[in-house]
């Protein structure tokens, strides 16, 4: 290498090093302070500005589940049983609800109990149905219990009542070829931009007092995004002609695996 060369070799190496030096030194004075107010995760926060060496980060206080209403209801050499319950938590939602229904001979001793876990939804009001319970000894009453909650989860799809709304409910008696004694069809409606691994169908029928006298569900499987899918809802004993058909559908949009 002559000597002009290698000249030139060493001055570029110098002023690549004092260029990179010069570039240090400003990132070191001209980057930001660490502080509670960067919207960074860092200086040993607990949370994103909170906790650590800033202020203590909020404590969301979760309300109580309130059951709204239960009953019980007779279906021919077995019980059915029916509990509404309503989560005040606006915002989040628990996957693992664990309940009981206490069923009571007339003497207030309890004969048997059926328990059962599902979910329930940021602010959700929904049905809770157990179908066919046989019990030998014949019932008088029952209660309903929430026996535990899950770990209690931020709702980041479709907050609030899921849109599953249903339409064309109608209630009829079965045809000599067909099982049962009467049934409840309908069209359920997916109007969000989600498929659903599983939807579930509650109804409830109502007397001209809106007092309930029936229930029953089924459930849908793979509805997809903006689908109309047809329902059947089988009562297998005979119940009176209901005034009016009370609706439901609902589906676990916390559950990763039940939403595409």
């Amino acid at each position: 290498m002559d000597y002009k060369l290698k000249r030139q070799l060493i001055f570029g190496i110098i002023l690549l090093a004092v260029i990179t030096a010069g570039s240090f030194a400003g990132y070191t004075v001209l980057k930001p302070t660490a502080s509670c107010m960067d919207g960074v995760l860092n200086q040993e926060e607990e949370r994103i500005d909170c906790g650590g060496p800033c202020a203590a980060c909020k404590v969301v206080r979760f309300s109580d589940v309130e059951v709204v209403v239960y009953h019980l209801f007779s279906a021919g050499g077995a019980y059915d049983a029916l509990a509404q319950v309503r989560n005040p938590n606006s915002q989040h939602g628990t996957r693992a609800l664990a309940y009981t229904f206490h069923f009571f001979d007339e003497s207030k001793k309890v004969i048997t109990e059926k328990k059962g876990t599902t979910y329930l939804l940021a602010g959700q009001t929904r049905y809770i149905v157990e179908n066919n319970i046989a019990i030998k000894e014949a019932v008088a009453f029952v209660t309903f219990t929430v026996d535990s909650l899950g770990a209690w989860e931020v709702q980041e799809k479709l907050t609030g009542q899921v849109t599953l709304p249903i339409f064309s409910k109608k209630y009829e008696r079965v045809g000599a070829s067909e099982q049962g004694f009467a049934k409840v069809t309908g069209t359920v409606e997916n109007q969000s931009d989600y498929t659903f691994a599983s939807v579930d169908i509650h109804i409830v029928l109502v007397d001209k007092n809106k007092k309930p006298i029936a229930v029953g569900r089924t459930e849908l499987s793979n509805v997809r995004f903006h689908e109309g899918r047809s329902f059947a809802v089988l009562f297998p004993k005979e119940i009176p002609s209901p005034a009016d058909i009370y609706a439901e559908a609902t589906t676990n949009v916390l559950d990763n695996a039940n939403v595409r």
